[in-house]
């Protein structure tokens, strides 16, 4: 075979999608035993979609919206989860301009507005410098506790890990969210289209990847694939733990070791009398618990809806606790809405345990774009290509970022393969 790609996420689908339409002959590796990665979806009572990964499609991501649209998956209507402030602008102000729930109770909509106008007038007045930690701003701009305190649950909306550190470049301003789509259908549906026509080899997880001068060889836990080029489609944790055979280069391997993974996982509670319950939600619910950021999808044809909670990893045992992680989506719920909700089904999605994933995304924090770039470069005398939303240029730690990352290893393979022909 020409080409081995490493890994049946997006980025790995998109890769072997764009090497088969251009004629090579490429096997897909595939740990688990299903396509998609992170890009993970349940199916809950009566059909209806809980996406346990990536979620939204954001304006301006162009690159999944013409796959969706290549391969006619449905998307919601447009979505808006934060308003512009006054300045027209996106901020950390738009956050809390939704529901707020502190301490188990809704901030009535007097108290948020104070503290929505504290912390834009915070920004105004003190702005922060992008590699600042959240909590060395919060306290340099002397804002009140209860300011302080819900720009600090912002570091769960990655989720991610401690105030402490977290970049301000993190969370101000919001990356996403002004206008996005879902896939009512589910995010994996994506993943499972691509997949069509491709040769995937499932449950065969890498141990290592060696060259020599005529070739390079993928050994799995059941079997050995020799090939021209390698992508190396998976995420940083597991990409880290593959035998590389000469080793890698010192840069790429101090690359990975930079570049924490986001720690944390998804709660997802399916509700009945659904229209009535997002409504009263809201678009977003910013809580200062254990579940920091909360949104429902679309509605059910059962009015049923499907409410979404960003769960950060806090070593404290709650992501490992289906019940208690359930319960506290139904409090939150309770509190942000007044009414008494009916949880028809839920599961808990932890990605820190995750073998193959080893976290929800990839962090490069301040250090943007160094690291991803570094993270793309080919290795091997241009035989080792990787790929993955680690890698990308543009939209990095999305769904989108993956694709077009897959894509640029794809093409990596390909210009190496005219070059060798013209000589």
């Amino acid at each position: 075979m020409t080409t081995v790609v490493v890994g049946a996420g997006l980025a790995g689908l998109a890769a072997a999608s764009r090497l088969r339409a251009a004629g090579e002959e490429v096997v897909v590796l595939e740990a688990t035993s299903r396509v998609g990665g992170r890009t993970r979806t349940e199916r809950l009572r009566y059909g209806q979609s809980g996406d346990l990964g990536g979620s939204f499609i954001d304006l301006g991501q162009d690159r999944i919206l013409r796959a969706c649209a290549d391969f006619g998956v449905k998307l919601t209507p447009t979505i808006r989860l934060f308003e512009p402030g006054p300045d027209g602008r996106i901020d950390l102000g738009s956050v809390l301009d939704n529901t707020v729930v502190v301490e188990g109770r809704l901030l009535a909509p007097e108290e948020r507005a104070k503290a929505v106008d504290e912390v834009r007038a915070a920004l105004s007045a003190v702005p922060p410098v992008s590699t600042e930690s959240v909590a060395s701003w919060t306290a340099r701009s002397g804002l009140s506790r209860l300011a302080r305190r819900l720009v600090r649950a912002q570091t769960g909306m990655n989720p991610v890990h401690e105030p402490e550190e977290i970049p301000m470049s993190a969370i101000h301003p919001p990356h996403s969210g002004k206008t996005c789509w879902m896939i009512p259908g589910g995010a994996d549906s994506l993943a499972t289209a691509m997949a069509a026509g491709l040769d995937i080899r499932f449950g065969q997880p890498v141990r290592s990847i060696s060259r020599n001068r005529s070739e390079t060889v993928v050994t799995t836990s059941s079997g050995e694939f020799a090939c021209d080029d390698v992508i190396v489609a998976t995420p940083v944790t597991p990409t880290r733990g593959i035998g590389f055979d000469p080793v890698l280069p010192e840069w790429k391997a101090q690359a990975l070791a930079a570049t924490p993974m986001s720690q944390g996982g998804k709660v997802v509670g399916q509700y009945a009398d659904g229209d009535a319950l997002r409504r009263r939600l809201g678009e977003t619910v910013t809580s200062d618990g254990p579940i920091a950021f909360a949104w429902a999808g679309p509605i059910g044809e059962q009015d049923t809806v499907v409410v979404y909670g960003l769960v950060p990893d806090r070593n404290d045992g709650f992501l490992r606790d289906e019940g208690r992680a359930l319960a506290a989506l139904d409090d939150l719920v309770r509190a942000a809405t007044g009414a008494e909700p009916e949880r028809l089904a839920g599961v808990l999605q932890d990605w820190t345990r995750e073998r193959f994933a080893g976290g929800v995304v990839s962090c490069p924090m301040a250090d943007f774009p160094r690291l991803p770039a570094l993270l793309a470069r080919e290795v091997g005398q241009g035989r080792i290509h990787f790929a993955g939303e680690h890698t990308a240029e543009h939209w990095v730690s999305s769904m989108d970022g993956a694709l077009r990352s897959g894509d640029r290893a794809a093409d990596e393979v390909l210009l190496r393969r005219s070059v060798g022909s013209a000589l």
